[in-house]
């Protein structure tokens, strides 16, 4: 039987959150309404108001799901309420200065999901190497902004970043360090299995995928750590490490390789052959299934039941959208690839703060 209560208070959180997506994703913050997002933010207080008047014990499955929609829309336009004060006192260079700060912020999110408390060895290199090119460029394009226009809540946000050039790059160190220890066979069984984990990549990313929302990139990261795994294990061989299944792992990797280089130039071709108009499309198009997906796999389902792994997949996929969005609207600026873009990131952000809610979630449930 269908719950009344549930049903109207769903519907008002989805009201609340359409005028959110129709008032502010995509808008400068600096021309944004705070009495309009304050109207919105009072609205889903009501509803937590009315869950509150319910004892815990009576509300029922349906009902903590609202609330925990509801109380994550209320952070993220707490959070959007303070960027729009912050980007109304900072003045012009805020909108130049928060795009990169907010990238910086993917960044720490990605690292959190891919390399803390992670065991070294397992670690993608060439992902840590990937991100430390990017802080430094974000880096560098903060400098340019400070420069114009000195701010000492900027020069916060890229101390930060340097900060964490520099933890990155000993932490590249150790991740190398850790996958050339140990014996011949358990390194040449680490190889195989990050040979796998780039397998699992491949899967996630490129297999059954449009080619013309694929970033290039990111393939050719991926062949540069098979042509390292293979060269390491070609290096364990010669060293006299003997054995049938690393000759075959050898192989699995030179036969991947081949066809990632293949698949690599169909990408470039297919892109290529795309007006940049379309391409901008066709992402703002993987990007809502991506939205769908989430809602499907993760939406109202308890927290503490959730795998991390796929949405850490699904940040990856929709960090991939977000980092091609950027770059093609640098060669062609629009105000579709402009809104879309903040609608990504305000949906990144979501996913990764899920992320780490669905961590907390499962760290507080007993094995």
């Amino acid at each position: 039987m269908a719950n009344p209560l549930f049903e109207r208070l769903t519907k008002e959180l989805d009201d609340v959150s359409a005028e959110y997506e129709g008032r502010f994703a995509g808008q400068s913050r600096a021309t944004r309404s705070v009495d309009e997002l304050d109207g919105l933010r009072t609205r889903v207080k009501k509803v937590l108001d009315q869950l509150d008047a319910i004892p815990s014990a009576a509300q029922g499955a349906e009902l903590i799901r609202v609330r925990e929609v509801a109380q994550g829309n209320l952070s993220l336009y707490d959070a959007e309420r303070r960027a729009i004060a912050e980007a109304k006192a900072a003045g012009p260079e805020f909108e130049e200065f928060a795009p990169l700060a907010t990238n910086a912020n993917f960044v720490f999110a990605r690292y959190h999901r891919h390399f803390a408390g992670k065991s070294r060895a397992t670690r993608d290199l060439a992902l840590l190497e990937e991100m430390v090119v990017d802080l430094q460029l974000i880096s560098d394009e903060m400098g340019g902004v400070i420069a114009k226009k000195p701010s000492q809540n900027f020069a916060k946000d890229k101390q930060l970043v340097d900060e964490s050039i520099k933890s990155y790059k000993t932490e590249l160190e150790e991740v190398a360090k850790a996958q050339r220890a140990g014996t011949p066979e358990e390194q040449a069984n680490l190889l195989a299995n990050l040979a796998n984990d780039q397998f699992a990549l491949y899967r996630v990313h490129f297999a059954n995928r449009s080619r013309v929302t694929r970033r290039p990139a990111l393939l050719q990261r991926m062949t540069k750590s098979l042509q390292r795994f293979r060269t390491r294990m070609e290096e364990i061989k010669k060293g006299g490490f003997e054995q049938t299944f690393h000759d075959t792992n050898i192989s699995v990797v030179a036969e991947n390789l081949r066809m990632y280089e293949t698949e690599l130039g169909e990408i470039r071709k297919a892109r290529q052959g795309t007006p940049i108009a379309d391409l901008q499309g066709a992402l703002g198009g993987a990007a809502n299934e991506l939205f769908e997906t989430y809602g499907k796999e993760f939406g109202g389902k308890a927290r503490n039941t959730v795998p991390l792994e796929r949405l850490t997949e699904l940040c990856d996929l929709l960090g991939e959208i977000a980092r091609q969005m950027s770059d093609l609207g640098r060669a062609n600026a629009n105000e579709m690839n402009t809104k879309n873009l903040e609608v990504v990131h305000n949906y990144l952000a979501t996913f990764e703060r899920e992320y780490e809610l669905i961590e907390e979630a499962k760290k507080a449930t007993p094995v």
